[in-house]
């Protein structure tokens, strides 16, 4: 069983701390944030949240929450790219984990244009697709071992302040690349402990 503790942001498979997806990226790109003041992060996270959060309320059909101007024109974008791309939810944000190695949450399964896809929802300034393509890798590769279910399409659904919202396809690692960035991470995890 899964158990996810917001406060600290972990995870516990059956009681015990196992490492989430954002650890590992952050083993990947180490430096990613590096020159970037903490106040402007905690910002702009909390920025991304309200927006995930006002499009979890649209596809549940409840009232949006309190929005600001910006966050309002992001939301007009993604309904735009709902529209325009045929996108039909069927899960948001659901725990997965992979063979208890790690876990994480994902944003969004969806059909666009009829194609089952695998989601991440994105505001920020520029899209760094390498970083989810791993991500979304990482993600599908729990859901299989899961489910069994491979997703056609990997994508962003990048809704950018003050710009045009864009729905942009994300290219899949291999699942060797996977595994094998997963080995290194757990090797160096036990260096750290020792």
């Amino acid at each position: 069983m899964i158990e996810f503790i917001e406060e600290e942001h972990i995870y516990l498979c059956d009681g015990v701390i196992i490492p989430s997806v954002s650890e590992i990226l952050h083993f990947i790109f180490p430096d990613k944030y590096k020159n970037v003041d903490i106040n402007i992060l905690k910002k702009k996270a909390e920025y991304g949240l309200e927006v995930h959060e006002a499009i979890e309320f649209i596809e549940q059909d409840k009232m949006l929450p309190e929005l600001d101007l910006n966050q309002q024109f992001s939301i007009k974008q993604y309904l735009r790219l709902k529209d325009k791309f045929n996108i039909k939810v069927q899960a948001q944000e659901q725990m997965i984990n992979y063979k208890n190695i790690y876990a994480g949450r994902f944003d969004m399964i969806a059909t666009i244009n009829d194609v089952l896809s695998l989601c991440d929802v994105k505001t920020t300034a520029q899209l760094d697709k390498e970083y989810l393509s791993w991500q979304l890798s990482f993600y599908e590769l729990a859901f299989m071992s899961m489910y069994g279910t491979k997703f056609e399409k990997l994508y962003a659904i990048w809704l950018p302040k003050k710009r045009y919202g864009e729905l942009v396809e994300i290219e899949r690692k291999p699942i060797s690349e996977l595994l094998k960035v997963l080995k290194k991470f757990e090797e160096n995890r036990k260096e750290v402990e020792e």
